[in-house]
């Protein structure tokens, strides 16, 4: 099989494993003081104020001053942490059951509840009924991509400083101006980016698959290696300094002042003075809320195939963006919230809301880091199945 492959696998599925250990550990440290009189650790009269998933910037943690504020922004990146983890293992059970299924497997092979093994095993059988086919289709992807909040991380940066001094600065302060991008209603000259979901009007170079014609160049799999004249489901860098109407984001010159403004890389530090722990979790919260673009994935294959090319197409996606962009942003803030994490016990009084919530939130760290072992493992080796790898 003929197939242009991403580096989806083994440093990711290494780094997962490593992160799984460290979280582990952490976890297990935590999980033995500061509850033990209540009762179950675990209880929800032990802790009612630690909730994954929802805004803890502003609780009361039962600390004084700069001490509350950097303990809920650290909090807040493990919760917002954990989340993240265990979504990304229930999408790729979901997707991997669904694809299962439609390939032939019974519905009710799988009988767990630990999201982690019930993933795992749905995985293995979807490599199995690719596995059948793979060496006879052909498959071409528009690479995934997952770009962090900016304004998650600004607005997180603004609570490292208790008396509301700290001003992280606007995001188009600190994005460099060649990694901005903005919605704009105008004109947009520069590259008007869409995604494998938004076809943007396109009469130039297309990094993705081009919907038109395609001159100068040759079309693999959907991929326009020349000029795109039509809609591009990537970005479309517009011949020489031509205005075109952009549907998608705006990375250049808007001919109105654009909205939504969004930075493709990693924000200039802040203008205000912030512990490293505060600004590695604010990092942190922001890229486990990132914006994630499926790829656009284009199979072919004999006319035999094509129920199973169906359904693999309308699986694939997602889980290809979990293999290369979802896990690998979680693998990359890993260490820093294994040392955040670990610097909680010593930085609160020991009859404080915030040493209770201490362990239910390090039985999350280490939660999350199994969820990202699954999450990489498992979704890996799906990718190499349909790769041939």
């Amino acid at each position: 099989m003929k197939t242009k492959k991403q580096n989806s696998g083994r440093f990711a599925r290494r780094a997962g494993a490593m992160a799984a250990i460290g979280f582990v550990a952490v976890g297990a440290s935590f999980v033995g003081g500061g509850c033990d009189d209540v009762g179950n650790p675990l209880d929800a009269l032990c802790c009612t104020d630690f909730k994954p998933g929802t805004n803890m910037l502003s609780v009361d943690w039962g600390l004084d001053g700069q001490a509350n504020a950097d303990f809920g922004v650290a909090i807040q990146a493990i919760g917002d942490f954990s989340a993240a983890a265990s979504a990304m293992v229930s999408d790729l059970g979901t997707s991997c059951r669904g694809m299962a299924v439609e390939l032939g497997v019974d519905p009710k092979s799988v009988d767990t509840a630990d999201p982690g093994d019930y993933t795992t095993q749905w995985c293995n059988l979807a490599v199995g009924e690719i596995s059948k086919i793979s060496a006879q289709i052909t498959i071409s992807v528009q690479p995934a991509e997952c770009r962090f909040s900016a304004e998650v991380q600004a607005g997180c940066e603004g609570h490292c400083q208790v008396d509301a001094s700290c001003d992280p600065g606007s995001i188009e302060a600190r994005c460099d101006p060649g990694d901005l991008v903005v919605k704009c209603d105008g004109s947009c000259t520069g590259s008007c980016e869409g995604s494998a979901n938004v076809a943007v009007s396109c009469n130039g170079s297309c990094d993705g698959s081009c919907e038109g014609t395609c001159t100068g160049g040759t079309q693999d799999g959907g991929i326009c290696n020349g000029t795109c004249d039509g809609k591009c489901r990537g970005e479309c860098q517009a011949d020489g300094s031509a205005n075109v109407k952009c549907e998608g984001e705006c990375s250049g010159s808007c001919s109105v002042e654009g909205t939504a403004p969004r930075c493709k890389a990693e924000l200039k530090p802040p203008s205000c003075e912030a512990s490293a722990d505060c600004k590695a979790s604010c990092k942190a919260s922001a890229s486990a809320q990132a914006e994630c673009t499926p790829p656009s994935v284009e199979i072919s294959g004999a006319a035999n195939l094509d129920a199973k090319i169906a359904v693999l197409k309308k699986y694939l996606p997602q889980i290809y963006a979990i293999a290369t962009a979802r896990a690998k942003l979680l693998v990359e803030n890993a260490q820093a919230m294994i040392d955040v994490s670990a610097n909680l016990e010593g930085a609160v009084e020991a009859e404080s809301t915030a040493a209770f919530c201490i362990i239910p939130a390090g039985v999350a760290i280490a939660d999350a880091g199994d969820n990202l072992s699954v999450a990489v493992s498992a979704s890996v080796d799906v990718v190499a199945s349909v790769e041939g790898g």
